[in-house]
């Protein structure tokens, strides 16, 4: 019975997790969605682990790689936006993006992003401003379930970007490493990983202003 309503809950929920039938993970770190209901993640890869919580149908995390026990296998995984990986079955996860973008460079960008920016405990991950340098502009937003779904940038600091594109960057870094954006209007350069999220960036005088990661 739990298996039959998980499935049917996944088929609700298809319409918001675009990659549900995505055929496999072609890169780490990427991104996965739980397909089960209170799917334990623990300590190891293996079931007699501490179990260190569980994953919700739907539930994003970040995957980091992949190791076989026994014959079966099992995902490092970071969830919750935690600093600390765990491990769950493998037949539990799929993929969130798709191959192309699992591979391309915008995604390996949104990879950079959470690993970056999803701690929630702000005075405990990003210190406390003591006049003596630069603190950047910092603005994230997070969806109900937690999971981390706008970071904003501006003011320039060596220490805080996407990957490493830095506010005050030439433009011409961006085609270095992203390529050619999908949408340029002169003052915004868009980069669009397929449905599943965006970056946009504010150009003026052939510098980088602002950053814009939104999911």
């Amino acid at each position: 019975m739990r298996k039959i309503l998980a499935a049917i809950i996944v088929s609700i929920l298809g319409s918001t997790i675009p990659a549900m039938c995505a055929e496999k993970f072609a890169a780490f770190p990427t991104v996965g969605v739980c397909t089960g209901s209170y799917v334990r993640y623990r300590a190891e890869p293996n079931t007699d682990a501490d179990i260190w919580g569980r994953l919700s149908v739907g539930e994003k995390v970040i995957v980091d790689g992949l190791t076989a026990v026994d014959g079966e296998v099992w995902y490092e995984i970071l969830p919750k936006n935690a600093q600390e990986s765990a491990f769950v079955f493998g037949k539990y996860l799929v993929p969130y993006y798709d191959e192309t973008t699992q591979q391309s460079a915008v995604g390996k960008m949104i990879i950079n992003v959470l690993q970056t920016y999803c701690p929630n405990e702000d005075n405990d991950y990003w210190g406390e401003y003591d006049g003596e340098f630069d603190y950047p502009e910092v603005k994230r937003s997070y969806n109900k379930q937690g999971w981390l779904v706008r970071v904003e940038l501006w003011n320039p600091s060596k220490d805080f970007g996407f990957g490493d594109i830095h506010i005050g960057d030439n433009v011409s870094k961006l085609r270095e490493i992203l390529g050619e954006p999908d949408n340029d209007s002169g003052t915004e350069w868009r980069y669009m990983a397929g449905n599943y999220a965006a970056f946009t960036f504010s150009v003026k005088d052939g510098k980088i202003t602002r950053m814009i990661y939104e999911e």
